[in-house]
Parts: structure tokens; sequence; C-alpha cells
């Protein structure tokens, strides 16, 4: 089954981090976005029982990435090892659909910071008759001030879950393009050459 969902850069969301008792206070207000309530904050990193998984995959060096929606509150992005380090609020997404696959990005906002996490499925033969032989990676692309910063994916190169496309269009705000074409960074070596 193939699941793509897109994604969009939260222009307003809060983070807090397990190393202080005290949330920081949300970045400043853009685009009009209201402020996001802070929850108290996530004891783990992988999403609950009661919490919907958006996105779940095993990061290199033994930490998680999560994006898990709880019954009452905005999704979370989630990382860390068994206790989250970051925990971001809000988010938007965005959607788009390539010949042969597509790719879907969810993105949250951290002041002049953003984490988008992705899934990208791209076809990788377009001679006449033959096999798509598509190329997935899943990840999250850190980008400071417009710049990209990182680009990190998944161990293995894809997502325990991708980014669950019905999910990304119930919990977040919906945005008319990708927030960065970087994500290509992340196809297999063979693929980019």
């Amino acid at each position: 089954m193939l699941l793509l969902a897109g994604c969009a850069g939260a222009e307003q969301g809060d983070a807090v981090s397990q190393e202080s008792s005290k949330a920081p206070e949300a970045p400043a207000n853009r685009a009009g976005a209201s402020p996001v309530p802070s929850p108290a904050a996530a004891k783990q990193v992988d999403c609950t029982a009661s919490e919907e998984t958006v996105f779940s995959c095993a990061m290199p060096g033994g930490k998680r990435l999560a994006v898990c929606a709880p019954s009452a509150g905005p999704a979370q992005y989630r990382f860390g090892t068994k206790e989250p380090e970051l925990v971001l609020r809000g988010g938007k997404w965005a959607r788009a659909m390539y010949s042969g696959g597509g790719e879907a990005q969810i993105a949250f906002a951290n002041g002049d910071t953003r984490y988008i996490v992705f899934s990208r499925m791209v076809r990788t033969n377009f001679a006449a008759g033959e096999p798509n032989y598509p190329a997935i990676s899943d990840g999250v692309l850190i980008m400071r001030d417009d710049e990209l910063v990182a680009v990190r994916p998944c161990a293995g190169g894809q997502a325990d879950m991708p980014v669950q496309y019905d999910a990304a269009e119930r919990l977040f705000a919906q945005e008319d393009e990708l927030f960065t074409d970087e994500t290509m960074r992340a196809d297999p070596d063979w693929l980019r050459e």
C-alpha cells in the first residue's frame, strides 16, 4: 500500500525540551498564526496506544522520530531516545504528486528553525514497458532561516510508518506547495548520479 502525504511548514508552534521543566515561549507569531496551547510534555518518543501515529522511524544513532496526534491538543513532533529531547507542537503539511510517486512533508517550527518530516517516492525508470522501480526515502530536514542545515534520513532510508496522508489531512493546515525540494538529498546515491 502506498501512503503519501505532504507537509507544510508550521509558522507557529512551541517547543518543549526535556532538559528544562519550563517550556520556552512560543516563537513570534508569523503570518497571523494563532498561538498553540502548551499541553504537558510527552513522556516517550513513540506514540502511545491512545495516540494516532502520523509518522514514525528509527534514526541513526539509536534515536527515534515520531509525529503523534494526542486525543486532545495539537499533533506533536517528538525526537530523542526513550524520552523526547525535543517536542514541537502544531505543524502544517503539503503534498505533491509525481509521475510514479509523490511526496508529503509536515513542518514544525521552533523559532527560526523548521523541522520538515518527509516521505518521498520517486520513479527511477522511464523506459517504455519497464517497471517503475520506485526509490523511497523518509526522514527529516532541518532548516534555519530557509537555509538547509541537515538532512537526516531514517535508519535504512525508510520509515517504520511513512507520513499518513489521511491523518495529515485531518490534523494539519495544508499549504499549496512543498516547503523545500531539498528532500531529494535523501534519495539513494545511485539515483542522484
